[in-house]
């Protein structure tokens, strides 16, 4: 049997499974015969009732431990997967204390082994079901949206943050939500100093690239999509030779990877499709994953497109299903200031790949003279 033991809806796979937490601590169980039971306390019974998604409800008045040595012992099982993991950080929900007193819990009426619920919880999340896979591409196609709409507003000289507040403007417009935090907030806008970070008060000027990074929630599932922008100088008809160049290479080493995914494929041979390109064109290895999964989190756990490093443990052995979606972005990083991220979103299909995102076939540009937006929304898919 899989138990989940959760309070405060402190497991990720809550949101997950059931869409109901319990208040108090409570208990989840699966049987290897499919039946579902819960076991909460009194004031948290009537919302998993009026779920439906239980077989029993099993309510206590004071002791959850009591009620679970007499389900325990009316079930016998011979093994219990519970939701721990030294990988997958989304697996691994419970915590040390609650693992400690389940043990000693059980200790006199379960005499069989406690296993890993990771082997079927990551597939759980990592294979999307088509309402999942919907509520995905409608966030894809919000972000979209917003991306078309804050590309005409935007000009030399204003500050990362500035251009950030582009975004959040658009995102309250459509009542959505940031995807990272489920806010209001700011995505990456990265001028210099390249990382994971929130924008600052740089100021862009005539010349820059610029990385935009931004999700957007729908429906309790997210998009994932990036874009790197160059802001022309005065007098420029059109981006440097060696800036379209760098583009080109990140447009080609999505294709290759695009071309490797299909079901059984695994995650490190897509990356390497990416990575062996640049490698092959002269330009630096990538110097992360090429991608990776997305659903309910921009970050959703499971396989990873990425290389057979120590740091991404078994995560890139694991072979692409249908139903997976993924993220593809072989960033560029050069020696001579050029940085690029471009970041698609992709479903795995019964024979290859489907783009949820529209892909980006031109480089974004912005002119100086701001009378000339149309030329902007020519390089930005409809």
């Amino acid at each position: 049997m899989w138990l989940i033991l959760t309070s405060e809806g402190s497991d990720p796979c809550i949101p997950l499974m059931t869409g109901v937490g319990t208040v108090g601590p409570g208990v989840f169980i699966i049987t290897k015969e499919g039946e579902k039971l819960a076991l909460c306390s009194s004031i948290d019974a009537q919302d998993l009732e009026e779920s439906e998604l239980f077989d029993t409800v099993y309510k206590h008045s004071g002791s959850l431990a009591d009620l679970l040595v007499d389900v325990i012992k009316k079930i016998n099982p011979s093994n219990i997967a519970l939701n721990v993991s030294e990988e997958e950080y989304l697996a691994d929900g419970l915590t040390a204390g609650r693992f400690r007193w389940l043990q000693k819990t059980l200790n006199q009426v379960f005499k069989g082994d406690y296993v890993s619920s990771q082997p079927f919880l990551t597939l759980i999340r990592s294979i999307k079901s088509e309402t999942e896979i919907n509520r995905i591409e409608k966030a894809v196609k919000v972000t979209e949206e917003i991306y078309k709409e804050v590309f005409t507003q935007m000009k030399a000289g204003m500050t990362e943050i500035e251009l950030g507040s582009l975004f959040v403007n658009e995102m309250e417009r459509r009542g959505v939500v940031n995807g990272i935090d489920r806010n209001l907030s700011l995505p990456i806008v990265l001028k210099e100093n390249i990382a994971h970070r929130g924008p600052s008060d740089a100021v862009v000027e005539e010349g820059d690239l610029v990385i935009f990074d931004f999700s957007v929630e729908v429906d309790g599932y997210v998009s994932d999509i990036a874009r790197t922008v160059y802001f022309m100088k005065e007098g420029e008809s059109e981006p440097p030779k060696e800036i379209q160049e760098a583009f080109s290479a990140v447009h080609e080493a999505i294709t290759k990877a695009a071309e490797m995914i299909k079901p059984g494929v695994k995650g490190y041979e897509v990356d390497s499709a990416s990575r062996s390109y640049y490698v092959s064109s002269g330009y630096p290895e990538i110097t992360h994953a090429t991608g990776h999964q997305i659903g309910r989190d921009t970050h959703d756990g499971g396989i990873l497109l990425g290389p057979r490093w120590k740091r991404y443990g078994n995560a890139p052995y694991g072979e692409l299903k249908e139903g997976m979606v993924f993220t593809i972005e072989p960033t560029l990083f050069l020696d001579n200031g050029i940085h690029f991220i471009v970041e698609e979103n992709v479903v795995v299909t019964s024979n290859g790949v489907k783009y949820l995102t529209e892909r980006q076939n031109e480089l974004i540009y912005i002119h100086t003279n701001r009378k000339e937006g149309k030329e902007i929304l020519e390089k930005i898919p409809d």
